[in-house]
């Protein structure tokens, strides 16, 4: 189901480096009943929580990316993401840090737009968002500063609640494209 470019092997997750594909992982893990979660949020309530929550996960990425990626999926990201992203994710850093790549330094990507999707749906999800990174400025680079990764990425991020009752992202899809624009 991943739709991204293996130009590059390497996992990226939705910071957008072309040549890399972000986690898309089957629908099908715990199964937690969203109804009483998300009965008292408003759809406006439930979506402007959801790009929250993505949000926080990007900066913590971008500071990940920058440092070098990480062994394991650091714990700060655990009140964003779960199974099975959260799996795809740690796997993601673990095999940026395994390489020796990092963001180009002094640079970030940027998240060109951020849209509500509700019409596209995935098993028990309550939430989606469509989103498009910019990391064309900020490319992956490896230890001798030669550009691995880069460019445009769209992702579609679909969310439901954690058994603690929190908004999480939990699966995705992704994939290269040219631009952010009219997309």
């Amino acid at each position: 189901m991943v739709l991204g470019v293996f130009c590059v092997v390497v996992v990226v997750p939705a910071c957008g480096r072309q040549g890399s594909a972000g986690p898309s992982a089957p629908a099908s893990s715990a199964l937690v009943s969203s109804a009483s979660a998300s009965a008292s949020l408003s759809q406006d309530e439930l979506y402007a929580e959801a790009e929250r929550v993505y949000r926080a996960l990007f900066e913590l990425e971008e500071d990940a990316y920058a440092a070098g990626g990480a062994e394991s999926l650091p714990l700060e990201m655990n009140q964003y993401v779960m199974q099975p992203f959260a799996g795809l994710e740690a796997q993601s850093l673990s095999q940026v840090a395994s390489k020796g790549w990092r963001s180009q330094p002094g640079t970030r990507s940027w998240i060109a737009y951020v849209r509500r999707s509700p019409e596209i749906t995935r098993e028990d999800s309550v939430a989606t968002l469509s989103v498009c990174v910019d990391s064309s400025q900020s490319p992956l680079v490896d230890a001798n500063g030669a550009i691995v990764g880069g460019g445009y990425n769209a992702h579609v991020l679909f969310f439901k609640y954690d058994m603690d009752g929190s908004l999480k992202i939990y699966g995705s899809t992704s994939e290269a494209i040219d631009s952010c624009n009219g997309n």
